[in-house]
C-alpha cells in the first residue's frame, strides 16, 4: 500500500514532492493512514493554506476492513484489498494554485465555471 501511495503522489504532485505518513483512523479501514505532502504553495515554508505547517493532507488510505468485505460477499480470509482516495476538489486546488478550498463549495459562478 505504501508503495502504492508513494507512487500515486510522485505521479500526481511530482517527484521532487516530500510525503509523509500519519496514522489515522478510519471505520472503513483497518490499519488506516493519512497521506501528507510538502505544501505545493509554499515549499514547505508556511502558508495560510497549510496552515502555516509547511504540509497538506491529501488523501487518506488503508487496508479494507474484514467487516467491509465480508458485508460485500467476500471472505476477508481469501480476499484483501486497499482503498485510498482524495476529493477532486483538493486536487483542482493544488493544480491550480487555489488558496482557499472553500471556494469550491461557494456560489460565485465566475470562479466555479472555470473547473
Amino acid at each position: 500500500v505504501k508503495g502504492t501511495l508513494a507512487e500515486f503522489c510522485r505521479r500526481m504532485f511530482g517527484p521532487e514532492r516530500k510525503m509523509r505518513f500519519r496514522c489515522s483512523h478510519f471505520p472503513f479501514t483497518e490499519p488506516s493512514v493519512e497521506v501528507d505532502i510538502d505544501c505545493i504553495l509554499c515549499e514547505g515554508e508556511g502558508c495560510p493554506v497549510c496552515k502555516h505547517t509547511g504540509w497538506l493532507e491529501i488523501l487518506g488510505a488503508g487496508m479494507v476492513h474484514p467487516v467491509v468485505l465480508r458485508n460485500g460477499g467476500y471472505d476477508p480470509a481469501v480476499y484483501s484489498g486497499f482503498a485510498f482516495g482524495m476529493g477532486p476538489e483538493r486536487i483542482t486546488m493544488l493544480k491550480y494554485g487555489i488558496g482557499d478550498i472553500r471556494y469550491f463549495w461557494g456560489n460565485d459562478l465566475r470562479f466555479l465555471e472555470q473547473f
